[in-house]
């Protein structure tokens, strides 16, 4: 491992990231929030501080980076910058430990949007902003972004690229990777603004607009109220955001496609059964609704089609915002809504989950498989879109679902060991809600509660699945390996 150049890259990505914060000063002065405004500098000087730290120790380091770094550079970025975002949560008062307060920015910075505020409209519209620009940071991802906007980190850039892409996704859309992310940073960035001015004419305020767009092209969850999207009781607003929500969980390869005037949306199989998923689960959960008749819990006519939308793009898409208290929902539509948390969106979207292009790998190699043991001589070939699967790509794919269940499967026990007073429902929607970044689960941590009762070791815990279920486990696990940091 050559630390001087981890230093050092980490330097160079932490610098943009602490001026991120001045961001917030608009806002800041706008409301006259003079206190949060100094908070802000303050903690973007902390940052700025330890950035340069880091700089001047590997300042004499050779750029050339490898795996071992790649994976370093990409997992301590992203906990150094929710622990440098996480300051102004505290310095503001807004929550009153730090293990909150980092849990808010990882939570924000991972797109998860569990939160442990319980009074969101209370808080200062500069850390409501703050909450809603660490999604935006987060959605694709903070190397993606800055290797979009800052010079190249060097030959390694590629690998990094790599590792923060979400789900196995092509080698890259042009020749060089930096083009690549201005791209995708473009693509990004005018869906949000579109998003923001379409939200604004239908009736929300400007500073809504902003804060709801970031959130949902980010497919993150913080809502500047405390009922989330329910608040503005507008259907209109509603299927803006399911628009959006389904934008965000597409593959942005297939948006820069259709950029250049390729709309080649549908001769995606991943995008076909992305949609195919999305209309059966809207479509399952608006006959349900309709059968179960009670008003609690659904409304008549279109009501239910809108909530079945509007549901289904949350969970699957792992966005996380709410039109309904889907807890109160019969058992039936409630598994559905855990099976979504799991599918997730498409590959290379800003989505969480494991990724429908990986259970479209999983179910193919699972008939082929079948196949070969009703004809063992039958030659097959496993191919999506005309392209043959490696086999290495087939054996990452198992490996990634196994660790993942496990990784799921350990996350739910430790939570109910540190939280032994609530329900394991509870427990387990909560290791589901955060490694699959999502936001709600059910009962104790549901669409109307919070995680703000959780015990300190159990949201530092929920807070290590949140970085691994977004960064796709091994950056976390390798750095967690004793082997990793050693000399070979």
């Amino acid at each position: 491992m050559n630390l001087r150049v981890l230093c050092k890259l980490l330097g160079f990505l932490l610098a943009p990231f602490s001026l991120s914060m001045l961001t917030t000063v608009p806002f800041a002065m706008y409301y006259s929030e003079w206190a949060e405004l100094g908070e802000f500098v303050a903690s973007a000087g902390i940052g700025l501080a330890l950035s340069g730290v880091l700089y001047l120790i590997g300042r004499t380091a050779k750029e050339d980076i490898f795996r071992r770094e790649t994976l370093a550079i990409t997992g301590l970025s992203w906990a150094i910058a929710a622990a440098i975002g996480a300051l102004p949560f505290y310095f503001s008062g807004t929550v009153t430990t730090y293990t909150d307060a980092y849990f808010e920015s990882i939570s924000g910075l991972t797109t998860t949007g569990s939160t442990v505020l319980t009074n969101i409209e209370g808080a200062p519209k500069s850390i409501l902003f703050w909450r809603s620009f660490l999604h935006f940071l987060g959605g694709l991802g903070i190397i993606v972004l800055f290797v979009a906007v800052l010079p190249l980190v060097g030959v390694g850039a590629r690998s990094l690229f790599k590792q923060e892409a979400p789900g196995p996704v092509p080698e890259g859309l042009t020749p060089r990777i930096r083009d690549t992310s201005v791209m995708l940073f473009k693509i990004y960035a005018a869906l949000n603004v579109a998003e923001m001015l379409i939200l604004w004419g239908a009736g929300m305020s400007f500073f809504d607009a902003v804060n709801h767009a970031l959130a949902t092209m980010a497919t993150g969850g913080f809502s500047t109220k405390n009922t989330s999207i329910l608040a503005f009781g507008s259907p209109l607003i509603e299927w803006i955001i399911v628009v959006f929500m389904f934008l965000a969980g597409t593959n942005f390869s297939l948006h820069v496609e259709a950029v250049r005037g390729r709309f080649v949306y549908f001769k995606s199989t991943e995008f076909r059964v992305y949609l195919g998923i999305v209309v059966a689960a809207s479509l399952f959960y608006a006959i349900l609704l309709f059968a179960h008749g009670s008003t609690a819990v659904s409304h008549p006519g279109e009501f239910n089609i809108r909530d079945g939308f509007f549901m289904s793009l949350a969970l699957m898409t792992t966005t996380g915002f709410g039109t309904v208290d889907f807890d109160q929902w019969p058992h039936a539509a409630r598994m559905v809504s855990v099976v979504l948390m799991f599918v997730g969106g498409c590959a290379g979207s800003t989505a969480g989950g494991m990724k429908v292009i990986r259970w479209v790998i999983l179910m193919k190699v699972a008939m082929h498989e079948l196949a070969r043991n009703i004809s063992p001589r039958r030659v097959t070939t496993l191919k999506i879109d005309g392209r043959k699967i490696p086999r290495e790509t087939s054996h990452e794919v198992l490996v990634f679902f196994f660790l993942y269940i496990l990784l799921f499967i350990l996350g739910s026990a430790g939570i109910a060991m540190l939280m032994p007073e609530q329900s394991l429902l509870s427990s387990i929607s909560a290791a589901a809600a955060t490694l699959n970044n999502i936001g709600p689960g059910l009962e104790a941590v549901g669409a109307t509660m919070n995680y703000s009762a959780q015990s300190n070791a159990a949201k530092w815990l929920m807070s290590l699945l949140m970085l691994m279920g977004r960064l796709e486990l091994f950056p976390i696990l390798a750095m967690l390996s004793k082997t990793f940091w050693t000399r070979t």
